[in-house]
């Protein structure tokens, strides 16, 4: 099916991450249902319209809506290099604007809150989910970084002491160094003896899934790891441990997610006057846009500083 050898190309030439080719693959799909599979040669820019036009009655959000059109252009874009069809339907079609929508943010204040609420549960759950948001929020990792992070990817000085870096591969298959901190090393340590415990060094996986951690400090059970069953955790799990940790805390567990504590680091960081070059090396952003959308969170900081502090705007 042409659908499939076009995921074929943009996987082998494109550099687009694997979530990014996913929706592409499903958004191509949804849009032959809505045609009813019409043959590709008599798609015209009539039908696109009536599918944009059924995506707006959906309330299909700008972002989502701008995606589904660019998986269409690239799509139509190969049909033509391909000579499946000679015209291009969608040329003409442009994508909403999107709405500039600012990054949660958590503060310093619940971020420590998670962490002291975690740090003297020495079971294997409890390890673990430490290492987790030391790493999410010291390293700044995206999500489907974290959970796929190998055990190859810690590195190790001359005396085998952890280095204070990771090298990981993000989207697009680039590799980028992130910082690891001195508390994001110490966890890890003890999750390392806690995973040769366990029975499961034989893991690829950083975070093995497909298996239960134990909650409790005393028991520690035999695990059975084999090339078969040898999968990471999800980020559904990673999101359940950390709203049920919030919940614990008394934060909110709705503004609790995986991603807001990369965002928090992003924020936190240019808070504190990193370059913003840099602050874009280790989000692993492939263009600098991207991580400008953080210093309009500093602009509203500074117009809130000056709305309470400066003395023109003070009342008698």
């Amino acid at each position: 099916m042409i659908i499939k050898q076009f995921i074929q190309k943009i996987r082998a030439e494109d550099g687009l991450s694997k979530n990014t080719i996913e929706s592409y693959e499903g958004d191509l799909r949804l849009f032959m249902n809505f045609i009813n599979n019409k043959s590709l040669i008599n798609i015209s820019k009539n039908d696109i319209d009536n599918y944009i036009n059924y995506l707006f009655e959906q309330k299909v959000k700008n972002a989502t809506l701008s995606r589904k059109i660019s998986s269409l252009k690239s799509f139509f874009s190969f049909l033509i290099k391909e000579n499946i069809i000679k015209s291009n339907p969608i040329i003409k079609v442009k994508c909403p604007k999107k709405e500039r929508r600012l990054p949660k943010f958590l503060t310093e204040k619940q971020v420590f809150e998670l962490l002291n609420a975690i740090k003297d549960d020495k079971s294997e759950y409890g390890i673990m989910l430490s290492v987790i948001i030391e790493i999410l929020y010291g390293s700044g990792l995206r999500v489907s970084e974290l959970i796929s992070l190998k055990i190859s990817y810690i590195q190790r000085d001359g005396n085998n002491n952890i280095k204070n870096y990771l090298i990981i591969t993000g989207k697009g298959d680039k590799e980028r160094i992130v910082p690891l901190s001195k508390a994001a090393i110490s966890v890890i340590n003890e999750f390392l003896v806690i995973r040769k415990n366990m029975n499961i060094n034989n893991s690829k996986w950083l975070f093995p899934g497909n298996i239960r951690y134990s909650k409790s400090n005393e028991i520690i059970k035999k695990r059975d790891i084999n090339s078969k069953n040898d999968k990471h955790i999800t980020r559904q799990k990673i999101n359940y441990m950390l709203k049920n940790l919030a919940h614990k805390t008394g934060i909110e567990p709705d503004i609790i997610y995986p991603h807001v504590l990369r965002h928090s680091f992003a924020t936190h960081l240019l808070n504190n006057g990193i370059n913003i070059i840099y602050l874009q090396e280790m989000l692993g952003h492939a263009i600098i846009s991207s991580t400008e959308i953080y210093t309009y969170i500093m602009d509203n900081k500074l117009k809130d500083m000056i709305k309470n502090y400066h003395p023109l705007n003070k009342g008698d």
